[in-house]
């Protein structure tokens, strides 16, 4: 790889101004806990852009049968966390390393190895394990540490032109994934698979980079090519134009979805194709971190029904979710939902909507009357097993990363009236499920942060 192209990858993630600092936190590699043998352990702030997206299509893997759908439903594989033997879980790894490249449609795909690894002969390819963490790893990595410009002088990027040539090439280095550096060789293969001309495409500003050089969070475009393929910065659906200028969205419908407390903010809208994926997984963040909820419930993900879209348009016609629309606009709800709407009928559905003349009609009298005798058999069900992943040892209790079990109950919106949520997770799942609430199993909500 020659000189100018490093230079464009290491401006395009990390800026100009980047802290030795940001660079050490990143430079871990994807390790598994020792209390939850399927879950990754985040060691510092930053990485988890890159670690919880893997984790959530790790999980989608392990625990349902890819592509495989019943009536629109993702089906399980009936595995259970814990069972999977090291070599079967390495497997998985390997499936889902390569699934994450693939989605960065290309028809080439770059791996970002030391340069020792592409000949056992090389004398500083010799590999030891350490104390510390039992990490194997090459003694020019080990003795350049985590060293900036020393780790870029000891990669290359190993061409694979055929998806068979992938796998094989990801199963025979994926010490060099689990080990130091690895997330950041995953993050580096990504992008220059896709190519960097193609990811500076989609950023709505290419000026600031994926990381940030300060703090080292991820950015919202690198989160997004994580989970959809395309480095766009905003999480609506679709493009947007906005006085001429055109911001990018979510293209279509994500295999892992994502919410955001700064949706609860007012900040951003996130759309449906984020916050309806085709699994029950989604990326949760706060303002400083990233986490996953996930659930084995199917229809948590099921296709909209008649009523979820009659709740969709109602929505667009009560945008400040007062729980209420203005009278006038019943004819036009009416005809968005394909009911009837005739002058006469309207007049006498105000009325019987209206009874005391307020002039508003409530959304709950409105859905009583227009569609008290909804049964979908895949409808939104009212309690079900929850899970929560925060990867942060420091965020977890006891400083051990483990999937954290809660019972979501889905509440009516009469008895969610004055209720308050008491935690950050109820209240970003909120925004999904306005009358969700959870009991977790050790009685105490996770941390978001």
């Amino acid at each position: 790889m020659v000189p100018e192209e490093i230079k464009k990858l290491k401006s395009l993630i990390w800026g100009s101004s980047l802290s030795e600092g940001v660079f050490q936190r990143w430079s871990q590699g994807f390790q598994w806990s020792l209390a939850e043998k399927c879950a990754l352990v985040q060691d510092f702030g930053g990485p988890c852009a890159i670690i919880v997206p893997v984790q959530a299509f790790f999980l989608r893997r392990l625990l349902f049968d890819v592509d495989t759908f019943e009536d629109g439903l993702p089906v399980l594989s009936n595995v259970e966390f814990n069972i999977l033997s090291d070599r079967e879980r390495d497997m998985i790894f390997v499936e889902t390393l390569y699934e994450i490249l693939l989605m960065m449609n290309s028809s080439v795909w770059l791996l970002c190895l030391p340069v020792c690894a592409s000949s056992s002969q090389s004398s500083s390819g010799v590999s030891y394990c350490t104390e510390e963490t039992g990490a194997v790893l090459s003694e020019h990595e080990n003795a350049c540490g985590a060293f900036f410009e020393d780790f870029h002088a000891t990669i290359q990027f190993e061409r694979c032109c055929k998806r068979e040539e992938l796998k094989e090439k990801l199963s025979k280095n994926l010490q060099y994934f689990t080990t130091q550096f690895g997330v950041i060789r995953l993050l580096y293969s990504a992008i220059m698979s896709k190519s960097i001309t193609s990811v500076e495409s989609e950023l709505d500003n290419p000026e600031i980079p994926l990381v940030d050089s300060i703090h080292g969070h991820g950015s919202q475009s690198l989160i997004n090519l994580f989970l959809c393929g395309q480095a766009v910065s905003n999480v609506f659906n679709g493009d947007c134009d906005i006085g001429g200028l055109k911001l990018r969205g979510i293209p279509s419908t994500c295999p892992i979805g994502f919410l955001t407390l700064l949706e609860k903010l007012r900040y951003c809208t996130v759309g449906d194709y984020l916050k309806r994926p085709r699994y029950p997984f989604w990326i949760v963040a706060s303002e400083t971190h990233l986490t996953l909820i996930f659930s084995l419930e199917r229809r948590l993900v099921a296709p909209d029904s008649p009523l979820d879209v009659a709740h969709k348009i109602f929505d667009r016609f009560d945008p400040e979710d007062n729980g209420f629309i203005h009278n006038s606009l019943l004819p036009d709800v009416l005809s968005e939902m394909n009911l009837v709407n005739e002058p006469d009928y309207v007049q006498v559905m105000v009325e019987n909507l209206d009874p005391e003349d307020l002039g508003i009609i409530v959304r709950s009298k409105f859905f009583d009357e227009f569609f008290g005798d909804d049964d979908n058999e895949n409808s939104m069900p009212q309690s079900f097993e929850i899970f929560h992943y925060n990867g942060l040892m420091q965020s977890s209790q006891d400083n051990i990363v483990k999937f954290r079990k809660g019972i979501a109950r889905n509440v009516d919106w009469q008895e969610n009236c004055g209720k308050t949520s008491d935690s950050l997770v109820e209240s970003c799942l909120q925004l999904r499920w306005p009358g969700l609430w959870i009991t977790w199993e050790d009685g105490s909500a996770p941390s978001l942060n």
